[in-house]
């Protein structure tokens, strides 16, 4: 029994040795001259700031430098070329859209431009001598019937009405948006505070609402009424006359009956058929060595795009927005594809795309995911890990909650799907002289990046940070600022953490 012992403690620690001497190799291959090297690429002027739509497609270079490094690195392909398309909806703004009221004969007795499409929803919008009803501030939506009608409905409350107040709130007329949408109306016309004489708040949502937009195209999505945003103007020819939208309102703080029909009708045409355009995630794999656990996955991910150009013409080149976060991601798979015997489960290197517009990469993967999500033990988020403090020109703006770490701190943001991943990341920075700061609010950082997706999908996810910089989304976010000895060093955390976890026997939460 005795030598039993002694002979099974020999081959656990020869096993031992073996697991640290093949990580310590593995380790060497995360290289600083590689990472000054790739990322003087991906945050050169010649990509254009990788967005959507420059003239120089910076975004699809970028996309063919990361498959063509995965190539030569020996990853798997997760779709052939290693790319995911994730079509982008491209909507800019409608000249030719008008709003206009008609008397029952079909006379026309108002049109103007002054309308704005509230929504993204795709396409033309028309409506042609439409019946309207007025349901004042929107607050006894549950016992109206709204079906198939056209809806008036009055930005604000009561309470913002009598104090004369006319700011926009958004999220109450969000809240009022949903409640009248389940309603099923045909539209909803949106009348911002006759109080507001200078339309100040329409001609703030206009300029931004006009903006070109951008959204992930989604298949097959049941119809939505369009939310249309009007002057005073609209509301007072439905109503009869000058002034009488205002009488109204005041009517309805007076506890007057808020439902209201009119005898006209509205007419309009809205929005634009947008572009398709196409945006790339870099999907990437090393299969795992086990037969049962490597259809586990534990995921390393980054976003690659960035701003683009600006009016000016000045190229926001994002070294450390994302391009920090890119070329660690590419250094992990290297050293993780040096191991001549892989990990147990497999390891997926995912690139995305389009995070700046709205996280449409990490977005459209999670509800295409590629590696089912159920079997996914973790998703490691890496966005922005290129800076160490280096003064005041470090403070993004005053007390702001996520300022530059120095070279030895690091934000840990990890979700409570499974608390062990906190604990096993804790330890290897204290190993690699690393200090978490775990303090970043969760409802708020959550939502921040990439890893959101994953979160929200109930995987345990890490996202690692260095912090704001007072050169986010600035021109000034350049290679030369770049610590690449702290992108090794997260880079280093990433390799160790993803090999403890890709051989884990039982990984429950």
């Amino acid at each position: 029994m005795l030598i039993r012992k002694i002979t099974l403690f020999y081959f656990s620690f020869l096993v031992f040795l073996f697991s640290a001497n093949a990580q310590h190799k593995a380790l060497s291959k995360i290289d600083i001259s590689d990472l000054k090297e790739y990322l003087s690429f991906i945050a050169s002027d010649e990509l254009q700031g990788r967005a959507l739509g420059t003239d120089v497609d910076g975004l699809n270079i970028a996309a063919n430098y990361l498959t063509d490094y995965a190539k030569e690195t020996g990853l798997k392909p997760a779709f052939e070329n290693y790319f995911q398309s994730v079509p982008i909806s491209h909507t800019v703004q409608n000249n030719e859209a008008f709003i206009e009221v008609k008397n029952a004969k079909g006379k026309s007795l108002y049109r103007s431009e002054e309308v704005v499409k509230f929504d993204q929803n795709a396409g033309v919008f028309n409506l042609d001598k439409e019946p309207v009803v007025f349901i004042g501030f929107g607050n006894a939506v549950k016992s109206l019937d709204l079906k198939d009608k056209v809806v008036v409905v009055a930005q604000g409350s009561e309470e913002t009405f009598s104090q004369g107040a006319f700011e926009w709130q958004n999220r109450l007329e969000r809240q009022k948006i949903n409640e009248i949408a389940e309603k099923q109306p045909k539209a909803m016309l949106l009348v911002t505070n006759p109080k507001d004489h200078g339309n100040k708040t329409f001609k703030q949502l206009q300029a931004w609402l006009n903006r070109p937009g951008y959204s992930v195209k989604k298949d097959n999505v049941p119809f939505q009424p369009a939310v249309l945003l009007a002057t005073p103007d609209v509301a007072d020819a439905l109503l009869g006359k000058k002034g009488e939208y205002e009488k109204y309102l005041e009517n309805i703080v007076s506890e007057t009956a808020v439902f209201t029909e009119v005898n006209k009708t509205i007419s309009l045409k809205i929005g634009t058929e947008p572009e398709i355009l196409e945006g790339k995630n870099v999907v990437a794999y090393i299969e795992g060595s086990d037969p049962v656990l490597k259809d586990e996955y534990i995921v390393f991910m980054a976003h690659y795009d960035h701003l683009g150009v600006g009016k000016d013409g000045d190229v926001y080149n994002g070294a450390d927005d994302n391009g920090s976060g890119t070329v660690a991601i590419m250094e992990v798979a290297e050293a993780f594809a040096s191991l001549k015997e892989k990990p147990k489960r497999s390891i997926v290197f995912l690139w995305v795309t389009c995070e700046e517009k709205g996280h449409f990469g990490s977005s459209y993967y999670c509800d295409h995911p590629i590696f089912p999500l159920d079997k996914t033990v973790a998703s490691i988020n890496l966005d922005m890990v290129g800076r160490v403090y280096d003064g005041p020109r470090d403070d993004v703006w005053k007390d702001s909650p996520k300022k530059v770490k120095d070279f030895d701190g690091l934000y840990t943001l990890s979700n409570d799907v499974w608390p062990k991943l906190a604990e096993i990341n804790a330890n290897y920075c204290a190993e690699l002289g690393l200090v978490p700061d775990t303090s970043l609010p969760k409802e708020r950082f959550l939502r921040a990046s990439d890893h959101y997706h994953f979160h929200k999908n109930g995987v345990p996810i890490l996202n690692y940070a260095t912090g704001y910089h007072a050169d986010y989304h600035k021109v000034g976010d350049e290679v030369e600022k770049i610590n690449f000895e702290k992108i090794k060093r997260v880079a280093d955390l990433c390799f160790l953490v993803g090999f403890d976890l890709a051989n884990k026997e039982d990984i429950e939460f």
